[in-house]
């Protein structure tokens, strides 16, 4: 099965299970870039925590599960004027709206449909949280974290430990342990300045790691090779 000389990857994820299969094969990890890193950082006195993504019928994004850590936050009054922004549109919309009811977090959870102006939804919160059940590298992390904004995430398979670094720009927890997720989010969530040294953390992140000059010069590397 020797048919591929080189096998480029979006993450270090796979890796294993390809090598696996093709094990005469050379292996390089190139990601996808964002074509311009904004220089625009966030507010972190915001009290806003946001996600983004669409709600289809899967439920890949995982924004079921992340209501029930919101609930589990907004149980203890010290967090009363946070707000939680889910953005996106999907069939599960309706589900997801009613489980908003039934937790009586209507006050706390603002839904808002997709937007062209994404940019705004970023700088208007002072923290990332992706609740996904799988993803292929998450350019959603990506994307927020050009903005200087924190990221939590569970550690899914495939992409979220590419880009967070646990305890530096943000937090991964380990899948499906809700009450962990929102002890950090809550960590986060009562300090302003811990949210700016992560932050930036992630800024530094995303210019070293996922800029257009950087991803390009690892292809034209390839070639060249």
């Amino acid at each position: 099965l020797n048919i591929y000389k080189n096998i480029v990857l979006l993450s270090n994820h796979d890796i294993d299970k390809f090598k696996t299969k093709y094990p005469n094969s050379n292996f390089y990890i190139i990601p996808n870039f964002l074509p311009n890193i904004s220089n625009l950082n966030t507010d972190y006195s915001q009290k806003c925590v946001v996600s983004i993504g669409r709600m289809d019928r899967s439920n890949q994004k995982g924004f079921l599960r992340l209501i029930d850590i919101w609930k589990l936050i907004q149980d203890s009054s010290e967090f009363k004027d946070w707000k939680l922004h889910i953005v996106g549109d999907g069939e599960l919309k309706e589900k997801i709206e009613n489980k908003i009811k039934d937790l009586n977090l209507t006050n706390s959870i603002i839904l808002k449909p997709f937007t062209k102006d994404v940019e705004s939804e970023y700088l208007s919160a002072s923290i990332y949280a992706m609740t996904s059940h799988f993803e292929g590298l998450p350019m959603v992390l990506i994307e927020a974290q050009s903005y200087a904004l924190p990221t939590i995430s569970f550690d899914i398979a495939t992409g979220p430990s590419d880009v967070i670094e646990d305890e530096k720009s943000g937090y991964l927890i380990e899948d499906n342990d809700l009450n962990e997720y929102a002890n950090k989010l809550k960590t986060l969530m009562s300090d302003e300045s811990l949210r700016a040294k992560m932050g930036a953390k992630s800024k530094e992140i995303v210019k070293s790691k996922f800029s257009k000059e950087v991803v390009m010069k690892q292809w034209m590397e390839l070639f060249e090779r």
